[in-house]
């Protein structure tokens, strides 16, 4: 059973870099982020001019569970919340003098849960499939274009209320893709911190990626359908400007998929195929990822 359990931390070569995304994007309806410098972004670190603002969006108060019987969001009075999250994959949560979780990986310039609906760790499943193209020997992902801001990305999603994570992984991608794989035969990728332009003071974004090769044979036969939140769904080559430029975290999740398929070749691939890979990966070496 693999169900969400904020005590394990097996996520493989936790990258120990400074969220930037959650300090530099935000989605247009957020306020203006409060500078916050890469020296600054600690809690550790005394920083007495910071005032950033309180957002949290309309949809999210809507959805409040105490004012909305079907609601999927924490109340906004977090007095209100039975159990504050005292834990999540990154490990034991601190909290501010109103009892609100602190982001773990420090200030984010906007206070208050922004678009995410829970305080704390709010739990996504990303599903990475991939394979190789018979015509052009490239390696490509299975990605959708999302509708909100038109970024390729992994077809994941939000792990609704005590759901098992590989449940997750194949709902989300049967959902968004139309394909239906099962997700408990994938390879743990990563599990923990997500770098998402969401992402606020006291509420954030944590994932838990597996990945699926498939022969090319079975990838053919597979009927692509963009789902409601996908503007586009496609096989994506992944080439060194396809992965930078995919949304929020994806690129350190695909480049921690591409070390992995290296490292311990868990889907035998053949001897020519390693090295395409490798080579993609050797693009990286002198880069700084996202």
């Amino acid at each position: 059973m693999d169900a969400i359990d904020p005590h394990q931390s097996n996520s493989p070569s936790r990258p120990q870099i400074l969220h930037s995304k959650a300090r530099r994007e935000k989605p247009s309806e957020y306020p203006e982020r409060y500078p916050v410098s890469d020296k600054q972004v600690s809690w550790d670190i005394k920083y007495p001019d910071y005032c950033p603002p309180y957002y949290v969006s309309p949809i999210v108060l809507a959805n409040d569970c105490t004012r909305n019987p079907n609601g999927w969001a924490d109340p906004e009075d977090i007095a209100l919340l039975p159990i504050v999250p005292q834990e999540s994959f990154e490990g034991k949560l601190n909290h501010d003098e109103a009892g609100r979780p602190l982001n773990p990986k420090g200030r984010t310039g906007i206070i208050g849960r922004g678009l995410l609906g829970k305080w704390g760790p709010n739990y996504a499943a990303d599903p990475i499939i991939t394979r190789i193209n018979r015509t052009s020997e490239a390696l490509e992902m299975l990605a959708i274009q999302r509708k909100d801001n038109g970024q390729w990305a992994i077809p994941g999603g939000m792990v609704d209320k005590g759901e098992e994570v590989s449940r997750t992984l194949t709902r989300e991608l049967q959902e968004e893709t139309g394909v239906t794989l099962n997700m408990e035969q994938g390879k743990m990728i990563y599990q923990g911190y997500v770098d998402d332009p969401r992402n606020t003071d006291h509420a954030w974004m944590e994932t838990t990626a597996k990945h699926l090769h498939l022969p090319v044979e079975l990838s053919e036969k597979m009927n692509l359908l963009a789902g409601d939140d996908a503007r586009a769904v496609r096989w994506l080559p992944l080439m060194q400007k396809s992965i930078c430029g995919l949304y929020a975290s994806h690129c350190s999740l695909i480049i921690k998929t591409l070390s992995e398929m290296v490292r311990n070749n868990p889907f035998a691939l053949s001897c020519d195929e390693l090295r395409t890979i490798a080579s993609l990966l050797h693009s990286f070496d002198n880069e700084r990822v996202p």
